[in-house]
């Protein structure tokens, strides 16, 4: 049933990465998303040096066919213009210089992926200069980034800069107890901006469910509405909620 939800961080395009491995497992994925009540999703396939870092006629290519196996399927699922999850490595500093790194579609807000130990030096001078600079910075699954989450009026100096994510399965019990217990905390304390699956598989889904029904219990059910339907909307339109 659809409760116009949206994922903005996700790796269900078939082949690209570390998500789903072909058409069909990405198609299982899709029709789990609708049964939770997604109505759309921004794909972010992995770039980091090194490793996958697969290009927009790559990333649009997998989106296309998808979008025809969905059709065929019938699943109601909206496939947007790919973006991308941009490790904070040297491949993300080279394209810096011309802002070359993928987008979201409106191209006025990106995903970044940091280090678990490091956090970049004079990082949140650097998200000023990405505002200043008309995008903004969103930060993928910010409760892995325990050193840097762990002072929390550094958190809300972060939370000017850039949009704050967090993953569902985190919240639902995943990843370790220091792990959902920052997620859990920064989100009962009100500095993440969005909840999302980073989905690889369907596998997934049953812990992003735990983390739907944990908002629903301890932050109520307006939450979760901004957290997975109004907030996400206003992050790709470039706005901090």
């Amino acid at each position: 049933m659809s409760r116009g939800f949206i994922d903005i961080h996700l790796h269900i395009l078939p082949g690209l990465d570390d998500g789903c491995v072909d058409v069909e497992q990405s198609v299982e994925l899709a029709r789990g998303l609708v049964e939770l009540g997604y109505d759309e999703v921004h794909p972010t396939p992995h770039q980091k040096a090194g490793s996958w870092a697969p290009s927009g006629d790559e990333r649009e290519s997998a989106a296309t066919a998808l979008r025809d196996a969905l059709e065929d399927a019938g699943v109601a699922l909206r496939i947007n213009a790919p973006a991308g999850e941009n490790m904070w490595d040297e491949l993300f500093l080279e394209r810096q210089v011309e802002a070359s790194f993928p987008k979201y579609a409106s191209e006025k807000s990106f995903l970044l992926e940091l280090h678990p130990a490091q956090a970049p030096p004079m990082l949140e001078q650097r998200l000023f200069e990405f505002r200043l600079a008309g995008r903004l910075p969103v930060l993928a699954h910010v409760e892995r980034y325990l050193d840097l989450t762990s002072d929390f009026s550094r958190v809300e100096g972060l939370c000017e800069r850039a949009a704050l994510l967090v993953n569902l399965a985190a919240l639902g019990g995943r990843g370790g107890w220091r792990v959902h217990r920052r997620a859990r905390k920064l989100a009962q304390a009100g500095l993440i901006h969005a909840a999302t699956t980073d989905a690889h598989s369907p596998d997934d889904l049953r812990d992003a469910f735990a983390g739907m029904r944990w908002i629903e219990k301890h932050l109520g059910e307006a939450a979760l509405e901004r957290l997975l339907s109004h907030n996400p909307r206003r992050i790709l339109a470039g706005d901090i909620p």
